[in-house]
């Protein structure tokens, strides 16, 4: 594995962060009138029974209404947040990052749950991550390497699980309904490097999720912010594929 330069290094290590980080129709047509009845023809009036059935009205159907998510319980409103990331199977969306100098980088996420995941960086990034299911690869084009980690030794448990229990996977520092968004602050001790921190933000609305920030141990946030998520259309499973590179195999740490 070829050895990274500083500038690549720091670039890789804010991608692993990151993983810690979808007027009418035209008118119908009319059916024309008979003609005029001719004013000599008077015929006699025809007495009809009188036919009119009543029939009975179905009462109206209320549709319960939510609570609000201000009103819930610090327990009630983890448990909308778990449902909606556990229905959020698939998406894509675009994406800014930005590292604790200031730095952002832009490209698009793909997700399949379970497990998979890819970020692909917009140049002049060289950087692409690919999850498998089992591994993440953080590649770096331009320096030729590839690390590759298990899944489990970073933050991508609130993205790519089947099932989600926020309380099970971290723990919960804060829960709370701002105006403009869910907020969800947890501490995960399971990281690589140390125990990190990780708040999510999700839409007050839908609860989709768009945006969240990973504090690695040492005090160094990556915030990811998404745009144009697409959860209609299924990605391609080639996308998650892991390259293997010449002369080299998988060296997960």
């Amino acid at each position: 594995m070829a050895v990274m330069r500083p500038k690549g290094r720091r670039h890789a290590a804010a991608a692993l962060l990151l993983m810690a980080s979808f007027t009418s129709a035209s008118a119908a047509n009319k059916i024309p009138l008979p003609p005029k009845r001719p004013p000599d023809l008077t015929p006699a009036p025809i007495e009809t029974p009188d036919t009119t059935i009543e029939m009975p009205v179905a009462p109206k159907l209320v549709t319960p209404v939510k609570p609000a998510l201000s009103s819930l319980s610090r327990e009630d409103l983890l448990k909308e947040v778990n449902t909606a990331l556990s229905s959020l199977t698939q998406f894509s969306a675009r994406f800014a990052q930005t590292d604790a100098s200031g730095q952002t980088l832009t490209g698009r996420l793909t997700v399949l749950k379970p497990g998979r995941l890819r970020f692909d960086y917009n140049p002049p990034s060289a950087l692409k991550i690919i999850a498998d299911g089992n591994l993440v690869a953080v590649i770096d084009q331009k320096l030729n390497t590839q690390d590759v980690y298990s899944i489990g030794l970073t933050p991508l448990k609130f993205l790519l699980s089947r099932s989600i229990d926020l309380a099970r996977e971290f723990k919960i520092l804060d829960a709370r309904v701002e105006p403009d968004r869910v907020v969800i602050e947890m501490e995960d001790s399971t990281t690589f490097g140390g125990a990190s921190q990780l708040e999510i933000g999700l839409d007050p609305k839908t609860l989709l999720l768009r945006n969240w920030t990973v504090t690695d141990p040492q005090g160094y946030p990556v915030s990811v912010v998404l745009s144009q998520i697409d959860t209609k259309h299924e990605p391609d499973g080639m996308l998650f594929v892991i390259p293997q590179r010449p002369g080299s195999g998988k060296n997960a740490q």
